[in-house]
Protein backbone atom coordinates (compact mmCIF):
# COMPACT_ATOMS: atom_id res chain seq x y z
CA UNK A 1 0.00 0.00 0.00
CA UNK A 2 1.37 3.42 -0.97
CA UNK A 3 1.93 5.94 1.93
CA UNK A 4 -0.82 8.23 0.72
CA UNK A 5 -3.30 5.34 0.66
CA UNK A 6 -2.29 4.31 4.20
CA UNK A 7 -2.75 7.90 5.48
CA UNK A 8 -6.17 8.13 3.87
CA UNK A 9 -7.30 4.83 5.37
CA UNK A 10 -6.23 5.84 8.87
CA UNK A 11 -8.04 9.18 8.54
CA UNK A 12 -11.28 7.53 7.44
CA UNK A 13 -11.13 5.08 10.36
CA UNK A 14 -10.63 7.79 12.97
CA UNK A 15 -14.30 8.82 13.52
CA UNK A 16 -15.31 5.19 14.11
CA UNK A 17 -12.46 4.32 16.45
CA UNK A 18 -12.43 7.45 18.62
CA UNK A 19 -16.00 8.78 18.56
CA UNK A 20 -16.27 8.78 22.37
CA UNK A 21 -12.96 10.60 22.75
CA UNK A 22 -14.01 13.28 20.28
CA UNK A 23 -17.28 13.82 22.15
CA UNK A 24 -15.34 14.40 25.37
CA UNK A 25 -12.81 16.71 23.74
CA UNK A 26 -15.37 18.88 21.93
CA UNK A 27 -17.41 20.89 24.42
CA UNK A 28 -21.04 21.61 23.69
CA UNK A 29 -22.01 25.19 24.50
CA UNK A 30 -25.11 25.44 26.69
CA UNK A 31 -26.13 29.14 26.69
CA UNK A 32 -28.42 30.81 29.16
CA UNK A 33 -31.11 30.74 26.45
CA UNK A 34 -31.34 26.96 27.03
CA UNK A 35 -32.70 27.60 30.52
CA UNK A 36 -36.25 26.27 31.00
CA UNK A 37 -36.91 27.13 34.63
CA UNK A 38 -35.26 29.09 37.44
CA UNK A 39 -35.95 29.29 41.18
CA UNK A 40 -34.14 31.31 43.87
CA UNK A 41 -34.22 30.64 47.60
CA UNK A 42 -32.56 33.55 49.36
CA UNK A 43 -31.26 33.60 52.92
CA UNK A 44 -30.56 36.58 55.18
CA UNK A 45 -26.82 35.94 55.46
CA UNK A 46 -25.85 36.75 51.86
CA UNK A 47 -26.44 33.25 50.51
CA UNK A 48 -28.77 32.03 47.79
CA UNK A 49 -29.78 28.60 46.48
CA UNK A 50 -30.18 28.56 42.69
CA UNK A 51 -32.19 25.76 41.08
CA UNK A 52 -32.52 25.70 37.31
CA UNK A 53 -33.15 23.36 34.40
CA UNK A 54 -31.63 23.52 30.92
CA UNK A 55 -32.47 21.53 27.82
CA UNK A 56 -29.27 19.99 26.39
CA UNK A 57 -28.52 17.69 23.44
CA UNK A 58 -26.33 14.78 24.50
CA UNK A 59 -24.36 12.34 22.36
CA UNK A 60 -23.95 8.69 23.33
CA UNK A 61 -21.21 8.13 25.88
CA UNK A 62 -19.12 10.91 27.34
CA UNK A 63 -20.08 14.56 26.82
CA UNK A 64 -18.43 17.78 27.88
CA UNK A 65 -20.73 20.76 28.37
CA UNK A 66 -19.81 24.41 28.85
CA UNK A 67 -22.65 26.17 30.69
CA UNK A 68 -22.77 29.95 30.48
CA UNK A 69 -24.69 32.45 32.64
CA UNK A 70 -23.51 30.91 35.94
CA UNK A 71 -22.35 33.43 38.54
CA UNK A 72 -18.65 33.58 39.34
CA UNK A 73 -19.74 33.71 42.99
CA UNK A 74 -20.90 30.11 42.88
CA UNK A 75 -19.96 27.97 45.88
CA UNK A 76 -18.47 25.37 43.55
CA UNK A 77 -18.50 22.33 45.90
CA UNK A 78 -22.26 22.79 46.41
CA UNK A 79 -23.16 21.97 42.79
CA UNK A 80 -25.42 19.00 42.13
CA UNK A 81 -26.47 17.82 38.66
CA UNK A 82 -29.44 15.60 37.88
CA UNK A 83 -30.80 14.22 34.61
CA UNK A 84 -32.48 10.96 33.68
CA UNK A 85 -29.97 8.33 32.58
CA UNK A 86 -27.01 10.68 33.06
CA UNK A 87 -24.12 10.52 35.53
CA UNK A 88 -21.65 13.27 36.38
CA UNK A 89 -17.97 12.43 35.97
CA UNK A 90 -16.31 15.72 36.79
CA UNK A 91 -16.90 19.45 36.94
CA UNK A 92 -14.68 22.50 36.69
CA UNK A 93 -15.13 26.24 36.88
CA UNK A 94 -13.32 27.95 34.05
CA UNK A 95 -12.85 31.72 34.29
CA UNK A 96 -12.93 33.98 31.25
CA UNK A 97 -9.64 33.35 29.44
CA UNK A 98 -9.93 35.39 26.25
CA UNK A 99 -7.38 37.88 27.60
CA UNK A 100 -4.38 39.64 26.03
CA UNK A 101 -2.00 37.49 28.04
CA UNK A 102 -3.62 34.19 27.01
CA UNK A 103 -3.75 35.31 23.36
CA UNK A 104 -0.05 36.09 23.39
CA UNK A 105 0.73 32.81 25.14
CA UNK A 106 -1.14 30.93 22.42
CA UNK A 107 1.01 32.63 19.78
CA UNK A 108 4.38 31.80 21.38
CA UNK A 109 6.81 30.49 18.75
CA UNK A 110 4.44 31.41 15.95
CA UNK A 111 4.11 34.12 13.38
CA UNK A 112 2.52 37.46 14.31
CA UNK A 113 2.55 40.97 12.93
CA UNK A 114 4.11 44.02 14.55
CA UNK A 115 2.25 47.24 13.74
CA UNK A 116 4.04 50.44 14.64
CA UNK A 117 4.65 54.00 13.43
CA UNK A 118 7.77 54.87 11.48
CA UNK A 119 9.53 57.55 13.59
CA UNK A 120 10.89 59.28 10.46
CA UNK A 121 7.84 59.39 8.20
CA UNK A 122 5.03 58.96 10.73
CA UNK A 123 3.46 56.28 8.55
CA UNK A 124 1.98 53.06 9.93
CA UNK A 125 4.26 50.09 9.24
CA UNK A 126 3.28 46.42 9.43
CA UNK A 127 6.08 43.85 9.68
CA UNK A 128 5.89 40.05 9.95
CA UNK A 129 7.48 38.75 13.14
CA UNK A 130 7.92 35.68 15.33
CA UNK A 131 6.97 35.84 19.01
CA UNK A 132 9.94 34.31 20.83
CA UNK A 133 9.17 34.96 24.53
CA UNK A 134 6.88 36.72 27.00
CA UNK A 135 9.15 36.50 30.06
CA UNK A 136 9.45 40.06 31.35
CA UNK A 137 7.75 41.42 28.23
CA UNK A 138 7.36 40.37 24.58
CA UNK A 139 10.49 39.43 22.60
CA UNK A 140 10.10 39.28 18.79
CA UNK A 141 12.27 38.40 15.81
CA UNK A 142 11.52 41.03 13.19
CA UNK A 143 13.46 40.38 10.00
CA UNK A 144 17.13 40.09 10.99
CA UNK A 145 16.75 41.87 14.36
CA UNK A 146 15.46 41.02 17.82
CA UNK A 147 12.98 43.47 19.33
CA UNK A 148 12.49 43.55 23.13
CA UNK A 149 9.16 45.01 24.24
CA UNK A 150 8.90 47.00 21.00
CA UNK A 151 6.65 50.04 20.56
CA UNK A 152 3.41 49.49 18.67
CA UNK A 153 1.05 46.57 18.89
CA UNK A 154 1.19 42.86 18.19
CA UNK A 155 -1.47 41.51 15.83
CA UNK A 156 -2.59 37.86 15.60
CA UNK A 157 -4.06 36.56 12.37
CA UNK A 158 -6.55 34.17 14.00
CA UNK A 159 -8.37 33.57 17.26
CA UNK A 160 -7.12 30.44 19.06
CA UNK A 161 -9.69 27.74 19.78
CA UNK A 162 -10.85 27.04 23.31
CA UNK A 163 -10.67 30.57 24.71
CA UNK A 164 -13.85 32.22 25.97
CA UNK A 165 -14.70 35.84 26.79
CA UNK A 166 -17.06 34.64 29.56
CA UNK A 167 -16.61 32.34 32.53
CA UNK A 168 -18.35 28.98 32.27
CA UNK A 169 -19.09 25.84 34.21
CA UNK A 170 -17.66 22.77 32.48
CA UNK A 171 -19.29 19.40 33.11
CA UNK A 172 -18.26 15.97 31.89
CA UNK A 173 -21.26 13.65 31.75
CA UNK A 174 -21.86 10.04 30.80
CA UNK A 175 -25.10 10.11 28.80
CA UNK A 176 -25.47 6.39 28.02
CA UNK A 177 -27.37 6.14 24.73
CA UNK A 178 -27.52 9.92 24.39
CA UNK A 179 -30.42 12.05 23.29
CA UNK A 180 -31.85 15.38 24.47
CA UNK A 181 -32.23 15.73 28.23
CA UNK A 182 -33.55 18.21 30.75
CA UNK A 183 -30.52 18.90 32.96
CA UNK A 184 -31.26 19.99 36.54
CA UNK A 185 -28.71 22.12 38.39
CA UNK A 186 -28.70 23.22 42.03
CA UNK A 187 -25.94 25.30 43.62
CA UNK A 188 -25.29 27.96 46.23
CA UNK A 189 -24.09 31.46 45.38
CA UNK A 190 -22.74 34.26 47.52
CA UNK A 191 -24.13 37.73 46.94
CA UNK A 192 -27.88 37.11 47.05
CA UNK A 193 -29.50 38.51 50.19
CA UNK A 194 -32.72 39.82 51.61
CA UNK A 195 -33.83 41.77 54.63
CA UNK A 196 -37.08 42.83 56.20
CA UNK A 197 -37.98 46.50 56.41
CA UNK A 198 -40.95 47.83 58.34
CA UNK A 199 -42.89 51.08 58.19
CA UNK A 200 -44.89 51.92 61.33
CA UNK A 201 -47.40 54.78 61.48
CA UNK A 202 -48.03 55.90 65.08
CA UNK A 203 -51.33 57.65 65.74
CA UNK A 204 -51.36 61.09 67.43
CA UNK A 205 -52.41 59.60 70.78
CA UNK A 206 -49.43 57.25 70.73
CA UNK A 207 -51.56 54.23 71.65
CA UNK A 208 -51.87 52.46 68.28
CA UNK A 209 -49.82 51.99 65.14
CA UNK A 210 -50.29 50.55 61.67
CA UNK A 211 -47.49 48.27 60.49
CA UNK A 212 -46.38 47.43 56.95
CA UNK A 213 -43.68 44.82 56.27
CA UNK A 214 -41.46 44.94 53.19
CA UNK A 215 -39.19 42.28 51.74
CA UNK A 216 -36.03 43.85 50.28
CA UNK A 217 -34.06 41.43 48.07
CA UNK A 218 -30.70 42.32 46.52
CA UNK A 219 -28.66 40.74 43.75
CA UNK A 220 -25.01 41.38 44.50
CA UNK A 221 -23.77 38.74 42.06
CA UNK A 222 -22.32 39.30 38.61
CA UNK A 223 -25.25 37.85 36.64
CA UNK A 224 -28.93 38.63 36.14
CA UNK A 225 -31.73 36.29 37.17
CA UNK A 226 -34.75 36.48 34.87
CA UNK A 227 -38.22 35.05 35.52
CA UNK A 228 -37.04 33.48 38.78
CA UNK A 229 -39.55 31.99 41.24
CA UNK A 230 -38.55 33.68 44.50
CA UNK A 231 -38.64 32.25 48.03
CA UNK A 232 -36.93 33.81 51.04
CA UNK A 233 -36.03 32.14 54.33
CA UNK A 234 -36.22 33.89 57.70
CA UNK A 235 -33.86 32.47 60.32
CA UNK A 236 -30.19 31.66 60.63
CA UNK A 237 -28.38 28.93 58.68
CA UNK A 238 -24.95 27.73 59.75
CA UNK A 239 -22.03 28.25 57.38
CA UNK A 240 -18.46 27.05 57.57
CA UNK A 241 -15.79 29.67 57.05
CA UNK A 242 -14.29 28.97 53.65
CA UNK A 243 -11.02 30.04 52.13
CA UNK A 244 -11.67 32.59 49.37
CA UNK A 245 -11.92 31.07 45.92
CA UNK A 246 -9.73 32.82 43.35
CA UNK A 247 -12.46 33.06 40.72
CA UNK A 248 -14.97 34.82 42.96
CA UNK A 249 -15.43 38.37 41.75
CA UNK A 250 -16.34 41.25 44.04
CA UNK A 251 -20.06 41.94 43.89
CA UNK A 252 -21.30 45.30 42.60
CA UNK A 253 -23.31 47.51 44.86
CA UNK A 254 -27.04 47.89 44.38
CA UNK A 255 -27.76 50.40 41.63
CA UNK A 256 -31.49 50.83 41.68
CA UNK A 257 -34.50 49.89 43.75
CA UNK A 258 -37.95 48.96 42.55
CA UNK A 259 -41.18 48.68 44.51
CA UNK A 260 -43.18 45.68 43.36
CA UNK A 261 -46.95 45.39 43.44
CA UNK A 262 -48.47 46.17 46.82
CA UNK A 263 -50.39 42.90 47.36
CA UNK A 264 -49.40 41.17 50.60
CA UNK A 265 -47.55 37.86 50.33
CA UNK A 266 -49.09 34.62 51.62
CA UNK A 267 -48.48 33.80 55.28
CA UNK A 268 -45.07 32.20 55.88
CA UNK A 269 -44.66 28.45 56.19
CA UNK A 270 -42.86 27.11 59.25
CA UNK A 271 -40.14 24.59 58.47
CA UNK A 272 -38.05 23.42 61.40
CA UNK A 273 -36.75 26.51 63.16
CA UNK A 274 -37.17 28.77 60.14
CA UNK A 275 -39.96 30.37 58.13
CA UNK A 276 -40.30 30.26 54.35
CA UNK A 277 -41.92 33.12 52.45
CA UNK A 278 -42.94 31.92 49.00
CA UNK A 279 -43.60 35.10 47.06
CA UNK A 280 -45.66 33.25 44.45
CA UNK A 281 -44.08 35.50 41.85
CA UNK A 282 -41.44 35.38 39.18
CA UNK A 283 -39.04 38.27 39.43
CA UNK A 284 -36.36 39.76 37.23
CA UNK A 285 -33.28 40.68 39.25
CA UNK A 286 -30.67 42.53 37.24
CA UNK A 287 -27.06 42.54 38.30
CA UNK A 288 -26.70 44.91 41.26
CA UNK A 289 -30.47 45.44 41.56
CA UNK A 290 -32.58 45.77 44.69
CA UNK A 291 -36.33 45.11 44.69
CA UNK A 292 -38.98 45.39 47.35
CA UNK A 293 -42.13 43.32 47.77
CA UNK A 294 -44.83 43.77 50.38
CA UNK A 295 -44.83 41.09 53.09
CA UNK A 296 -47.98 42.46 54.69
CA UNK A 297 -49.67 45.81 55.11
CA UNK A 298 -52.25 47.56 57.28
CA UNK A 299 -51.54 45.47 60.40
CA UNK A 300 -53.11 47.45 63.29
CA UNK A 301 -51.65 46.86 66.76
CA UNK A 302 -51.99 48.52 70.16
CA UNK A 303 -48.93 50.57 71.08
CA UNK A 304 -47.48 52.23 74.13
CA UNK A 305 -45.31 55.33 74.15
CA UNK A 306 -43.02 55.83 77.16
CA UNK A 307 -40.28 58.19 78.32
CA UNK A 308 -37.46 56.53 80.23
CA UNK A 309 -34.40 57.85 82.07
CA UNK A 310 -31.47 55.46 82.43
CA UNK A 311 -28.23 56.52 84.08
CA UNK A 312 -29.49 59.08 86.60
CA UNK A 313 -29.94 56.54 89.41
CA UNK A 314 -26.64 55.41 90.89
CA UNK A 315 -25.10 53.96 94.04
CA UNK A 316 -22.12 56.30 94.18
CA UNK A 317 -18.74 55.89 92.59
CA UNK A 318 -19.56 58.21 89.70
CA UNK A 319 -19.80 61.99 89.27
CA UNK A 320 -21.51 63.96 92.02
CA UNK A 321 -23.77 65.71 89.50
CA UNK A 322 -25.31 64.42 86.24
CA UNK A 323 -27.29 66.29 83.64
CA UNK A 324 -29.37 67.81 82.39
CA UNK A 325 -30.18 64.82 80.16
CA UNK A 326 -33.24 63.90 78.09
CA UNK A 327 -35.20 60.67 78.45
CA UNK A 328 -35.29 58.04 75.71
CA UNK A 329 -38.57 57.81 73.80
CA UNK A 330 -39.71 54.18 73.67
CA UNK A 331 -42.56 52.86 71.54
CA UNK A 332 -43.60 49.32 72.32
CA UNK A 333 -46.11 46.89 70.85
CA UNK A 334 -46.93 43.19 70.91
CA UNK A 335 -46.84 41.17 67.70
CA UNK A 336 -50.46 39.91 67.52
CA UNK A 337 -51.38 36.27 68.01
CA UNK A 338 -54.33 34.53 66.38
CA UNK A 339 -55.14 32.97 63.01
CA UNK A 340 -53.55 35.85 61.09
CA UNK A 341 -50.42 35.89 63.25
CA UNK A 342 -47.16 36.52 61.44
CA UNK A 343 -43.64 36.16 62.83
CA UNK A 344 -41.58 39.28 62.17
CA UNK A 345 -38.17 38.54 60.61
CA UNK A 346 -35.25 40.60 61.88
CA UNK A 347 -34.98 43.91 60.06
CA UNK A 348 -35.13 47.68 60.26
CA UNK A 349 -38.26 49.48 61.47
CA UNK A 350 -38.87 53.12 60.55
CA UNK A 351 -41.40 54.97 62.65
CA UNK A 352 -43.55 57.87 61.46
CA UNK A 353 -45.97 59.98 63.45
CA UNK A 354 -48.46 62.73 62.60
CA UNK A 355 -48.33 66.12 64.24
CA UNK A 356 -50.53 69.03 63.17
CA UNK A 357 -51.61 67.09 60.12
CA UNK A 358 -48.01 66.63 58.96
CA UNK A 359 -46.28 63.27 58.68
CA UNK A 360 -42.92 63.22 60.47
CA UNK A 361 -40.11 60.68 60.56
CA UNK A 362 -39.61 59.73 64.23
CA UNK A 363 -36.62 57.39 63.98
CA UNK A 364 -35.45 53.94 62.94
CA UNK A 365 -34.20 50.92 64.84
CA UNK A 366 -33.14 47.34 64.16
CA UNK A 367 -35.57 44.80 65.57
CA UNK A 368 -34.74 41.15 66.30
CA UNK A 369 -36.70 38.14 65.08
CA UNK A 370 -40.04 38.36 66.86
CA UNK A 371 -42.54 35.46 67.05
CA UNK A 372 -46.29 35.92 67.29
CA UNK A 373 -47.03 37.19 70.80
CA UNK A 374 -43.51 38.58 71.18
CA UNK A 375 -42.93 42.14 72.32
CA UNK A 376 -41.05 44.78 70.40
CA UNK A 377 -39.61 47.87 72.05
CA UNK A 378 -38.25 50.66 69.93
CA UNK A 379 -35.96 53.39 71.24
CA UNK A 380 -36.69 56.05 68.63
CA UNK A 381 -34.93 59.12 69.99
CA UNK A 382 -34.97 61.51 72.94
CA UNK A 383 -37.73 63.75 74.29
CA UNK A 384 -37.16 67.44 73.67
CA UNK A 385 -39.16 69.13 76.47
CA UNK A 386 -38.33 66.81 79.39
CA UNK A 387 -35.03 66.86 81.29
CA UNK A 388 -33.49 65.25 84.35
CA UNK A 389 -30.61 66.06 86.69
CA UNK A 390 -29.12 64.12 89.59
CA UNK A 391 -26.77 65.03 92.43
CA UNK A 392 -25.27 63.10 95.34
CA UNK A 393 -26.36 64.69 98.62
CA UNK A 394 -24.54 62.35 101.03
CA UNK A 395 -21.85 59.68 100.86
CA UNK A 396 -20.76 57.96 104.08
CA UNK A 397 -18.32 55.09 104.37
CA UNK A 398 -19.33 52.73 107.19
CA UNK A 399 -16.49 50.22 106.83
CA UNK A 400 -14.22 48.69 104.25
CA UNK A 401 -17.19 46.66 103.02
CA UNK A 402 -20.15 49.01 103.46
CA UNK A 403 -21.21 52.57 102.67
CA UNK A 404 -24.36 54.69 102.39
CA UNK A 405 -25.25 57.11 99.62
CA UNK A 406 -28.10 59.61 99.20
CA UNK A 407 -29.20 61.19 95.93
CA UNK A 408 -31.68 63.79 94.73
CA UNK A 409 -33.07 63.56 91.20
CA UNK A 410 -35.04 66.44 89.65
CA UNK A 411 -37.27 65.83 86.64
CA UNK A 412 -38.64 68.82 84.73
CA UNK A 413 -41.08 69.23 81.85
CA UNK A 414 -41.88 72.18 79.59
CA UNK A 415 -44.94 70.46 78.12
CA UNK A 416 -48.44 71.96 78.37
CA UNK A 417 -49.83 68.74 79.86
CA UNK A 418 -48.68 66.39 82.63
CA UNK A 419 -46.31 63.64 81.55
CA UNK A 420 -45.31 60.34 83.17
CA UNK A 421 -41.72 59.16 82.95
CA UNK A 422 -39.80 56.08 84.05
CA UNK A 423 -36.73 56.59 86.21
CA UNK A 424 -34.63 53.42 86.10
CA UNK A 425 -31.26 52.41 87.40
CA UNK A 426 -28.95 49.48 88.04
CA UNK A 427 -27.60 48.98 91.56
CA UNK A 428 -24.74 46.77 92.80
CA UNK A 429 -25.36 43.53 94.63
CA UNK A 430 -25.78 43.91 98.36
CA UNK A 431 -27.87 47.12 98.18
CA UNK A 432 -30.68 47.96 100.61
CA UNK A 433 -33.07 50.90 100.36
CA UNK A 434 -33.16 52.90 103.61
CA UNK A 435 -35.30 55.89 102.64
CA UNK A 436 -37.13 57.02 99.50
CA UNK A 437 -39.57 59.79 98.67
CA UNK A 438 -41.82 57.43 96.71
CA UNK A 439 -41.95 53.64 96.42
CA UNK A 440 -39.92 51.91 93.71
CA UNK A 441 -40.57 48.81 91.63
CA UNK A 442 -38.16 45.98 90.87
CA UNK A 443 -37.52 45.14 87.23
CA UNK A 444 -35.03 42.52 88.40
CA UNK A 445 -32.98 41.85 91.51
CA UNK A 446 -30.67 44.83 90.94
CA UNK A 447 -32.73 46.98 88.57
CA UNK A 448 -35.14 49.46 90.18
CA UNK A 449 -37.76 51.72 88.66
CA UNK A 450 -39.79 54.72 89.75
CA UNK A 451 -42.80 55.90 87.76
CA UNK A 452 -43.00 59.65 88.17
CA UNK A 453 -45.69 62.07 87.00
CA UNK A 454 -44.38 65.54 86.17
CA UNK A 455 -46.98 68.35 86.22
CA UNK A 456 -47.44 70.55 83.16
CA UNK A 457 -44.61 73.07 82.99
CA UNK A 458 -43.34 71.89 86.38
CA UNK A 459 -40.95 69.47 88.03
CA UNK A 460 -40.91 66.45 90.33
CA UNK A 461 -38.20 65.19 92.68
CA UNK A 462 -37.13 61.73 93.73
CA UNK A 463 -34.84 61.32 96.75
CA UNK A 464 -33.48 58.15 98.23
CA UNK A 465 -30.80 56.80 100.57
CA UNK A 466 -29.42 53.30 100.32
CA UNK A 467 -26.73 51.14 101.88
CA UNK A 468 -24.36 48.91 99.93
CA UNK A 469 -22.66 46.03 101.76
CA UNK A 470 -20.12 43.79 100.10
Amino acid sequence: MRPSTLLLAATLALPLATAGALHAETATTVPIEARRSLALTVYQNGLGLVEETRWVPLLPGENRLDLYGISQRIVAPSLTVAAQGVSLRDQAWRPADLTPQRLLESALGGKVRLVHQDPKTGETVTEPAVLLSLAGGPVLRVGDRIEIDPPGRIVLDRLPEGLSPEPRLSLTLDAGDGGPRELGLAYLVDGLSWQADYVAELNPAGDALELTGLLTVSNGTDVAFEKAALTVVAGEVSRQQRAPQPFLAAAPKAMRSEMAATDSLPAPQATGERYLYDTGRKVDLARGETQQLVLFQGLKVAAERRLRFDGLVSAGGGPEEIGPVQPTVLVGFENPKGPDARPLPAGTLRLYETSGGKRLFAGEVAIPRTPAGGKVELPVGEAFDVTGTAKVTALERLSDKAYEVAQEITLASAKDEPVEVELAGQLPRGWKMLQESRPHELESANHILWRVKIPAGGEAKVTYRLRVSR
